[in-house]
């Protein structure tokens, strides 16, 4: 079915209504109310029902008007948004982002960014994956994301460091390790029961991942399942803090009073999938992560944590 109405018809009546009147409108608009007036009797003549009435010396919009008037609006924004887009693309913006993060990267240094990323790039799509460090150097093979937010670069990779992510030593409340007066020894943790997420170790070990000083272990290929390990008192671990607050908070979860090495950090490096082919888009919002994680907390800050 062709659309009896133009655009215009329904621009004209939202004038009209915004302005407070065909005069007001007119002058916004600069055309003559005679125009104008033809527009809104024409857009009502082909809709069949009446959008304006007379009260006085006034016009306004009847009750099927003001409902009408909305679905305009509408239509009217969602056109803007088209023309609006197709001069962005114009400009060389990119029609779509995409950003693969590590998983254990904090949501909320994520969601920081995007309300700038918005303002200034509202028409280019955005998404954004969380994934393991073993998927996301897959997805860096494949070529399927333009920024890789990750503790452990691909290889062949150029990577730029952006900042430390604290990891604490925790177990439950009652764990032999959290009750025993003196501070934690090595010796005390080789004899007890380490649990660690295997799903961040890639060929390169990271020195956390395999330095656990135990000989018991048990690896799992999530922190959040760790962190319920840990909470059940099956062992310690070494886990993501921003993972922990509430059970650090409602002491779930304590840090281990360790003579040594309490606390240890991730590097969070962002990688481009073609740095000089990147668009302006994700060039903004690669800069715009870089600005987040260093006005974040950093390792020199962070206070050992005591029982």
């Amino acid at each position: 079915m062709k659309p009896k109405t133009t655009l215009d018809h329904w621009f004209v009546l939202k004038t009209v209504v915004e302005q407070g009147g065909f005069h007001q409108a007119a002058e916004y608009m600069g055309r003559s109310q005679s125009a104008l007036s033809y527009a809104i009797a024409k857009l009502q003549q082909q809709l069949g029902v009446p959008l304006m009435e007379m009260e006085g010396r006034k016009s306004k919009l009847t009750e099927i008007g003001q409902l009408l008037v909305q679905d305009g609006n509408a239509i009217l924004g969602g056109m803007i948004n088209i023309e609006e887009r197709a001069l962005s693309l114009a400009r060389g913006h990119e029609l779509k982002v995409h950003l693969c993060v590590e998983n254990i990267i904090s949501q909320q240094t994520i969601i920081a960014v995007l309300a700038d990323f918005r303002t200034y790039f509202p028409d280019t799509l955005l998404e954004v994956e969380f994934a393991s460090l073993s998927t996301m150097h897959e997805r860096y093979e494949q070529r399927a994301s333009d920024i890789y937010l990750l503790s452990e670069p691909p290889y062949g990779s150029f990577s730029q460091e952006l900042g430390p992510l604290p990891l604490l030593c925790v177990a439950s409340a009652m764990h032999p390790l959290a009750v025993q007066d003196k501070a934690v020894t090595r010796k005390d943790l080789a004899l007890s029961h380490a649990i660690k997420c295997k799903s961040n170790e890639t060929a390169k070990d990271m020195a956390y991942a395999h330095d656990t000083f135990s000989a018991s272990y048990w690896t799992f290929n999530s922190f959040s399942m760790v962190i319920e390990v840990i909470k059940a008192g099956l062992g310690y671990g070494w886990v993501p803090e921003h993972m922990i607050q509430s059970e650090l908070e409602n002491q779930q979860l304590v840090p281990l009073n360790l003579a040594e090495g309490a606390l240890r950090t991730h590097l969070i490096r962002l990688v481009h999938k073609n740095l000089h082919g990147a668009g302006p888009a994700a060039l903004h919002l690669a800069k715009a992560l870089q600005q987040e994680f260093s006005s974040g907390t950093s390792y020199e800050d962070i206070p050992a944590k005591k029982l």
